[in-house]
């Protein structure tokens, strides 16, 4: 869901309790296509990979170390990955606008989980995003935008 333009009143449904409320609202439906190219914005680096790569409106994108140019290294002092070349560093840096190719869709199941046979709570684990996508730079005309 994009944005909410308008939402009516709540009406209480005689008998059954239920609320119904109209809503108009806009929706963003973005399901890229594997080997689609898409522009996006480094957030941030770790050792693993690009972590965070951001859409205006998704930021489920990694982008693993294996999947970067050849030469690539992780500069621990800057917290962010450096393309060595012969001729130059290029560096992505926090807020590089950046061309990524898709290469995988990961899907996680976010339905509740109920409460075990023995009635104890399960432990809390981290949740997984529900879309994340996989991408790679490591093409001619992918990475940095100002490089090309």
């Amino acid at each position: 869901m994009y944005d909410l333009l308008k939402a009516s009143d709540g009406l209480i449904g005689n008998g059954t309790g239920n609320a119904n409320v109209n809503v108009r609202f806009r929706m963003i439906v973005f399901r890229p296509f594997k080997g689609e190219i898409i522009t996006g914005t480094v957030q941030k680096c770790t050792p693993t990979g690009i972590q965070t790569v951001t859409t205006r409106f998704f930021e489920d994108i990694f982008v693993p170390q294996t999947m970067l140019f050849e030469g690539c290294v992780f500069d621990e002092g800057e917290q962010t990955w450096v393309w060595k070349t012969e001729e130059s560093e290029l560096w992505f840096d926090q807020g590089t606008v950046v061309n990524l190719r898709v290469e995988a869709e990961k899907w996680h199941d976010q339905a509740p989980k109920g409460p075990s046979a023995n009635g104890e709570a399960e432990k809390q684990t981290e949740r997984k995003v529900p879309y994340a996508i996989e991408a790679s730079m490591a093409e001619a005309g992918l990475g940095g935008v100002e490089w090309w």
